[in-house]
Order: structure tokens, then sequence, then C-alpha cells
């Protein structure tokens, strides 16, 4: 008697469990209810058969969506989650007809798309065959697999799944993100030697072709460029000739290293595209294989295409600030000698007198040539130094350290330089150029012309002082404001 009324406890449950199992994924008929009793985090796979192709993107292991068909690659994650939201917060808003006799007049003679889910849990949902929208009313016929019904969803559901390869692919040139980043080489095709960088820290460092510290903010405006760049096209997924696109011998290669297993990724610029007005430029990765070969904004190729003397460190003068004893200034200001005094003073001693220094403005001084720092490097070694006006310098600074041993010596000058005419008088166009140098290299930086102008103001500050009474100027470090410093004519 209990084994019989236990048998009988069994087959109930199995009944209830599988009619739950049931009304979950096949809701009852009727309006405004759910295709589907699901999740989109519950979606394993979508498979989307159209006449003109077949695709599937699945979960990878570590949860993002991958392309398997036609092509394995990784998949645009947000479409594909758009997608996957689409579909499980699909809603059946009316029945059209309950046993259509002609599908063709809603579209489903041949679906636009069928789409076919599969859970998490291995179960394979009912397939939706999509058709073509209503005449009127903002719906779209839609049926499923598994009755005759045409039904009506929202019209906005048929774009959000009659999608192709290209717009469920990710666009990602590189998938390792800049703080992954460890090692970067840099190899153009004939123009500049291979430049090798490797992160220490915090910073980078220059590892090739010689040893130097590296620009940080360049570095870091080259990783997050170029790593956030996007295929503008997709060109060819199965190339067999890759000489017309210029990258059997790329015009520049860049590879990064880095993640969890130090992989390699690695970008290979070609051609320009034959239509001027798309702007793009040919690029394949390199890491070998079938890479399909796609088209990128040549911004990205001007970002990446980078030289040593653009990612090298561009401090003018490395030391440390406490090191500093004294500082002798000439150039156009009257020679003065800046420094230290007991007590955390300064004095500043000039043209036979010696005077206490404002602590504020000798500190700024420091600050400003220790933080100088050139936008570009114009000519390493340099040539001719009339031409940067570093024959006679605005301003020439020599850095002292406590045992009275030079530190080194920076030289700044300002010039005002022709560099075209306008308008139709046809007057000359003048413009004004800054440009440093330093004892510690053989190169000329080009700097801001403000930051010759600021030095200028924080030395005539200071030589107020020895007239006893402190020229008023704006806050130390400010932009130039009424004293200029010295243009080199």
């Amino acid at each position: 008697m209990r084994l019989r009324n236990t048998l009988i406890v069994v087959v109930l449950l199995a009944l209830v469990g599988g009619y739950a199992l049931y009304v979950g994924h096949h809701p009852p008929p009727g309006k405004n209810h759910p295709a589907f009793t699901l999740e989109a985090n519950d979606i394993a796979s979508i498979e989307l058969r159209s006449p003109s192709h077949d695709l599937v993107v699945e979960r990878g292991k570590d949860g993002g969506w991958v392309l398997t068909k036609p092509i394995a690659t990784n998949a645009d994650q947000t479409a594909v989650d758009s997608m996957a939201g689409a579909i499980s917060s699909l809603e059946i808003t009316d029945t059209a007809d309950e046993n259509p006799t002609d599908l063709a007049q809603f579209g489903l003679a041949r679906p636009a798309v069928t789409l076919t889910v599969t859970t998490k849990n291995k179960h394979v949902l009912p397939a939706i065959e999509v058709g073509k929208e209503t005449p009127v009313g903002n719906s779209a016929y839609i049926r499923m697999s598994d009755q005759p019904a045409v039904l009506l969803v929202a019209s906005s559901f048929p774009p959000n799944v009659e999608k192709s390869v290209d717009d469920l692919r990710s666009r990602a040139l590189i998938t390792l993100k800049p703080a992954s980043i460890n090692r970067i080489v840099i190899t153009p095709a004939s123009s500049g030697p291979e430049i090798e960088l490797e992160r220490k820290g915090e910073n980078w460092m220059i590892v090739k072709p010689e040893r130097t510290a590296a620009d940080g903010a360049a570095v870091q405006q080259f990783l997050d460029t170029v790593t956030a760049g996007q295929v503008s096209e997709f060109v060819d997924d199965k190339p067999s000739d890759l000489t017309k696109y210029g990258l059997v011998s790329p015009s520049l290669r860049i590879a990064f290293y880095g993640g969890k297993d130090n992989q390699e990724e690695s970008m290979l610029f070609g051609f320009k595209l034959p239509e001027a007005e798309k702007n793009s430029i040919y690029v394949r990765r390199g890491e070998g294989g079938e890479r399909p070969v796609v088209s990128v904004a040549d911004y990205v190729f001007n970002a990446a295409d980078k030289t040593f003397d653009d990612l090298r460190d561009k401090t003018l003068l490395v030391f440390d600030r406490s090191s500093v004893e004294r500082i002798a200034v000439a150039g156009g200001p009257p020679p003065a000698l800046i420094a230290r005094a007991p007590g955390g003073k300064w004095s500043i001693t000039g043209e036979g007198k010696t005077a206490n220094a404002e602590v504020l403005v000798a500190e700024s001084l420091l600050d400003q040539l220790h933080d100088l720092q050139g936008t570009k490097i114009v000519e390493d070694p340099m040539i001719d130094p009339k031409r940067y006006g570093m024959e006679r310098p605005s301003l020439e600074f020599t850095l002292y350290a406590k045992d009275g041993k030079q530190i080194g010596v920076i030289k700044a000058s300002e010039l005002e330089v022709t560099v075209g005419t306008g308008g139709a008088n046809g007057k000359p166009v003048r413009q004004h150029f800054g440009y440093a140098t330093t004892s510690a290299n053989q190169a000329v930086y080009q700097i801001m012309p403000e930051r010759v102008s600021d030095l200028g103001r924080t030395v005539t500050r200071l030589e107020g002082d020895l007239a006893g009474k402190p020229t008023p100027t704006p806050a130390v470090g400010a932009s130039p404001g009424a004293l200029a410093s010295p243009i080199a004519k």
C-alpha cells in the first residue's frame, strides 16, 4: 500500500514538474504575454538563419560572447547583449491568424530570419520565424515553430534580430587594455629604428634603440588611442593576396604584450584605401593564421606611427630639487646667483649686492626648471645653434649641488619668426616659438614660448629684491603678464 502511494506521489510530482517546465517556456496563448519566461543571462547560444547566412553566437568560458559560425571570432558584447535582451523580453501582443493558409502575406513563407535559442541548461526553445511588419499598427509578424499561429509583436523586434556577421562581430582592433600592457614594439618599414618600450611599475622605459626614460604622457596617449581604435569596414575575411593591401611589407607593425599570459596582439598597417573620402587604411592582425583584412580611420595610424623622439622623455633636466644649492642666471637679465641660505631661506647676489630673496619666488623658479618639458624634439643633435637662438639665449640657468659640482645647464630662448604672409595686403605673419637645450644631451627641444616668459618674469621678480622692493607681478608661475621675457631677434 505504501509503495503504491509513493509511486502515485512520484508520478504526480513528475506531471506537475513537466507542466511547470512547459508553461515556463510556452506561456498560454492570448494578448500581451511574454514569448518565453526567460532572462537574458539564461541564454547560452543564439542561432540566426536567413536566406543569405547562418550564424551562431555562443557564450565563451569567461561568459563573454563569441561568434562560432560562419567564422570564429570575438563578438561585439554590447550588440549581442542587446539582441539577447530583446529575445528574453519579447512580448506577444496578439494573434494575427490561428491557422494561416498563406504565410507569404505575413512574410513568413521565407522568413527574414529564424532564430533558435539554447539555454544554459541545454534546453532548445521553439524557433522564432520573423516576418514583415504589419501595414498599420507598429507591429510585426512572427511564428513559433511549435504552433501554427501567426503572432504579433512590436515592430522594434525584427531589427534587433535581423543581424549579419558584421553587425555582431567585434570591431575592436586590440583586446588588451592599456593598463594590462607591459611591453610595446614599434617596427617601421624603413624610416627609423625599431622602438621597444617596457613598463617599469608606473613608468615606461625605452629599451631600444637606446635605453632612456620615456615620455609617460606620450606613451599613455599612444596606448589609449591605438587600443581604442575600431574597425571601420571588414574588407576581406579570407585574403588570398595581401600585396594589393600593402600588407606583405607593411608600412608599420605595432606589437603589444600583456594580459594574464603575457600574450601578443599585433597590428600591421598597409596602404590607404583608394577611396580618398573614406580616410582609412588597411590593417590586419599580425599574429599569423587566417586573419581578415579590415580598414581603420587613418587617425589610428597617425597615433601609432611614432618615432623615438616622439616617445622619449622630454624633461629638459632631471634632478632632485633638494639637491640644488645654487642657481646661476645669465642671458637677458643681469647675471645673478640665487643660493640657499640658513633657515630655509634664499638669497640673491648680483651687481655687487646680496639680498634676501622671496622664498616662494625662489622655490617657484626651482619648480619651473624641474618641470620644464619640451613639446617635441626638433633636432638631435642640434646643428645650428643660431637657428634656435642658442648663440645668445634669452635665459641660461646653471644648477650647482651642495658640494659645488655642476648639476646641469638649461638654456631657453623665445624667437619671433616670420611664418608667411597673410591678408590682401600681404603683410608678414609673425609667430613666437620657444626653444630650449640642456647639458644632459645634444638635442634642441621646442617648448611653449609662455614657459620662457614665465621664467623671465620669475627672474625679474627675484632681481627686484636686490633693489630693496619686489617688483609687483601676478601670481608666480602664471601665464605671461605685464612682464615679458626677452625675445631673441
